[in-house]
């Protein structure tokens, strides 16, 4: 019986541990942006230590070009159920920041941008 017991907990525990070192469903993901509709550039989301970092790596514009490498989401945090909390995002034309929310909905990733009691909302679509 204590063979058991111990073999159900050893088992508990690394199924507990896999879950916590489980990979974010954006980590490592790449996403076409869009702006009023159309097509405006390519970031790369990565993750580390639980927080989402997003890279704009190309854009559709000659005026952009100067951007590509420019982080412009930071400290974004899974809050759990495909929504996401806490980061900034940054519009690299005009260099403001805004507090921001995602949610993941298949390849859908709905953003919502805030400064004081304005938002202004965007989708992307995984590439």
């Amino acid at each position: 019986m204590k063979l058991l017991t111990k073999t159900a907990l050893a088992a508990a525990g690394i199924s507990m541990a896999t879950m916590a070192f489980a990979a974010d469903p954006l980590a490592n993901t790449t996403w076409q942006t869009y702006d009023d509709g159309k097509p405006k550039g390519t970031v790369k989301i990565t993750e580390s230590n639980g927080v989402l970092t997003g890279k704009l790596i190309a854009t559709n514009s000659a005026k952009g070009k100067k951007h590509v490498g420019m982080t412009i989401i930071s400290g974004l945090k899974a809050d759990g159920g495909g929504k996401y909390s806490g980061g900034t995002i940054t519009d690299p034309e005009k260099g403001k920041d805004y507090r921001m929310t995602a949610q993941l909905s298949g390849s859908t990733l709905n953003l919502k941008g805030y400064i004081g009691p304005f938002s202004r909302s965007q989708q992307w679509k995984k590439k």
